[in-house]
């Protein structure tokens, strides 16, 4: 019965013809619990969201993060990384794994990202995927990257822009399917010290423009709330964040009407 609803729900929410990989996944507590939204963001998880925001990083860091879709194992996601911030930039690595014994993927990724000046920095990242599938279709490895674009003002705007798989990469030939090429573009507003807003889009080759919004408010020093909502499918999602000097630990949740909740989390920790 298991194996019939993974299959269900790996169809209607893959990014394109039922296959799951390559898909674009937010990383993070903080994200996950403002709609998904991610690209402008320079914080840790920028790592594996917008490789251009882990120019920002000062300190040597390691995260970890999950997010079980609807509750159930076989859709769950895991993801870990670790940042170097270096005079010349930052280097990261990252790897996650989805699925279950009977389809599967585990990416890796090593990024580098560095600053143009005061306001921009760029990043690129080179994406090792493996993906395998129960049965008679055996495993596949690929290799593929990431680009990533980030505007950040002087007090209150920034602009975040997202490439994954700029160049197409075949999975199988018969019938043709290759990992999916988009876009993500968003921006965010910072009101005030305590209040940031962010919005954003994202856009393949094959699936309608998906869009995310997410609020967050910082009503205690060390402690924030987060709220948003993403469509593609509609989605609700809220959390809270915590900072204890070096350590933060993020949750979150998403809600969708009829398949229930999506719980996740994050923890980062920075070494000096």
């Amino acid at each position: 019965m298991k194996k019939m609803i993974f299959i269900c729900l790996l169809a209607l929410f893959a990014p394109h013809e039922g296959i799951a990989a390559g898909e674009r996944t937010p990383a993070g507590g903080r994200a996950l619990a403002m709609g998904g939204t991610s690209v402008t963001m320079r914080d840790f998880w920028s790592i594996c969201n917008n490789q251009a925001g882990a120019a920002w990083i000062k300190q040597t860091s390691a995260g970890l993060s999950f997010e079980n879709r609807f509750l159930l194992g076989e859709l769950m996601y895991e993801q870990l990384g670790f940042a170097l911030p270096m005079k010349p930039g930052t280097f990261s690595l990252m790897a996650n794994r989805f699925g279950n014994s009977h389809y599967s993927e585990m990416k890796a990724g090593l990024s580098y990202a560095r600053k143009l000046g005061k306001h921009f920095s760029v990043g690129v990242q080179l994406d090792y995927l493996h993906i395998h599938v129960a049965e008679d279709y055996g495993n596949k490895t690929l290799a593929s990257c990431e680009i990533g674009l980030l505007y950040n003002g002087d007090k209150h705007l920034s602009i975040g822009v997202q490439l994954l798989n700029p160049v197409p990469v075949k999975i199988i030939l018969h019938p043709p399917e290759q990992l999916p090429s988009l876009i993500c573009i968003g921006l965010a507003y910072q009101f005030s010290d305590e209040f940031l807003v962010s919005v954003e889009t994202e856009k393949d080759l094959q699936n309608p423009l998906a869009f995310r919004t997410g609020a967050e408010y910082r009503f205690a020093a060390p402690a924030c709330a987060r709220i948003g909502i993403s469509t593609c499918p509609v989605t609700f999602t809220f959390g809270v964040g915590l900072e204890f000097g070096k350590l933060k630990f993020d949750m979150a949740s998403g809600y969708h009407q009829a398949l229930g909740f999506s719980p996740s989390g994050s923890l980062t920790y920075s070494f000096n």
